[in-house]
């Protein structure tokens, strides 16, 4: 009976050591999942930091700029420098237009008591075809209309000495005067094409708002005050 007990304990030794690996299994276990827990938040973190980094530019490459805004004083300065240029060239191209005898007719810059010379552009037909309206009269001398439904009933509105009709002079003047048709270089045949004529122009005061008839009809409204005279000494253009 005594020889069997070291064979008991040596069991039991074998037993214990067989349960030692179990147990250190078990004991890390818990300390395996504390660090797994522990790396994956810290992934987490560093996968937005590299994404970012990602789109931060490299180094030695600036980002583009953008232009920023015009000033509302800037926009001013170029609103103000588009009117002059815009301006200033209109103002040349009247000139110009006055120079070479463009545009529409022209003011003359005459005063009453002048006598100026004046060439008329003109057609046969403005005989019979130049009139104008008006309830004034300068020095003796009317339209042969008090307006365009009306004929001059103050006295004669046939005598050319004394009927204002508008003419247009070569170099774009307009002006009423009265005589022409009277004068003996245009008593005869005259020419079928247009032509012109050289006068005298005696400037005797102002007509106020004439209406023209030309030979497409009477015009739509009255004109300002007009220079109006008398023509002499009138010769035809060779």
């Amino acid at each position: 009976m005594a020889e069997k007990e070291p064979d008991e304990d040596k069991d039991e030794v074998e037993d214990e050591g067989e349960g030692e690996p179990e147990a250190e299994a078990k004991a890390e276990a818990p300390k395996a999942e504390a660090k797994a827990e522990a790396k994956a938040p810290a992934a987490a973190k560093a996968a937005p930091a590299k994404a970012a980094a990602k789109k931060q530019p490299k180094a030695g490459k600036a980002a583009p700029r953008r232009a920023p805004p015009p000033s509302s004083a800037s926009l001013g300065k170029s609103m103000v420098l588009f009117v002059v240029v815009v301006g200033t060239l209109a103002a040349g191209f009247a000139l110009l237009g006055q120079e070479r005898g463009g545009g529409g007719p022209r003011g003359p810059s005459w005063k009453p008591g002048q006598t100026v010379d004046v060439e008329i552009t003109l057609v046969a037909s403005d005989k019979r075809e130049l009139n104008c309206a008006a309830t004034d009269e300068v020095a003796g001398r009317h339209c042969s209309f008090e307006s365009p439904t009306k004929v001059w009933g103050k006295g004669d509105p046939g005598d050319d000495k004394k009927t204002l009709r508008p003419y247009t002079s070569t170099d774009n003047v307009q002006f009423v005067a009265a005589g022409l048709w009277s004068e003996p270089a245009l008593a005869g045949n005259l020419p079928t094409t247009r032509f012109s004529v050289k006068c005298k122009y005696t400037v005797e005061g102002k007509l106020k708002s004439p209406t023209f008839h030309w030979e497409s009809g009477w015009e739509g409204q009255p004109r300002g005050e007009m220079l109006a005279g008398v023509l002499t000494g009138c010769t035809l253009t060779p």
